[in-house]
């Protein structure tokens, strides 16, 4: 039987690097898929989720164990995404998206509507985007997400509940401009 995170984090407090290993092998994806809803760049999220991890080693001893390990992690990452996402140029960023999509134009159908999909996400407000992703991408219950986010359940509902409503509606206004086209 594999031991839980919280055993995995007190053998890398004792020097085990093959038990950090363990823990990045249980939470990159959901470290690097967050990221890449974040920024909808596949490099820059795979930079972020490496820088998630370098950090989590470096500040392992400050991981209180009453608390998800996944949780923490994703905590970092979400962090240094947002961080890295007011560095840039959200219009530069929503434009390179757009582009990309148009040059697909091979892509089939179901593609398509993942991409239409992925590009609404990119469009939410930073605030309702995380909680989304992390609610009903990553599954995280309300209370992880606001521990994730270091806000309150209800606050954390309320972020999932408008992005939900958000997203909708630019699914709809994208939808509706394509039927009059």
């Amino acid at each position: 039987m594999s031991p839980d995170d919280a055993e995995l984090v007190k053998q890398c407090r004792e020097g085990d690097t093959n038990a950090f290993e363990e823990l990045v092998r249980r939470h990159q994806d959901s470290v690097f898929n967050l990221a890449w809803r974040m920024t909808g760049n596949w490099h820059e999220a795979a930079d972020i989720a490496q820088e998630t991890f370098i950090r989590a080693y470096r500040n392992i001893d400050s991981y209180k164990p009453e608390y998800a390990f996944k949780n923490w992690v994703m905590s970092i990452g979400s962090n240094l995404t947002k961080n890295r996402f007011r560095s840039y140029s959200r219009r530069q960023h929503m434009e390179q998206t757009l582009v990309e999509t148009q040059d697909s134009e091979s892509t089939p159908p179901a593609e398509a509507r993942d991409e239409g999909i992925d590009i609404a996400i990119g469009r939410l407000p930073e605030s309702l985007r995380i909680a989304l992703v992390l609610k009903h991408m990553e599954g995280l219950s309300y209370e992880e997400v606001a521990q994730t986010l270091g806000i309150g359940v209800s606050a954390a509902k309320m972020r999932v509940a408008r992005g939900r409503d958000e997203l909708v509606r630019l699914l709809d206004h994208g939808h509706e401009r394509e039927t009059f086209k």
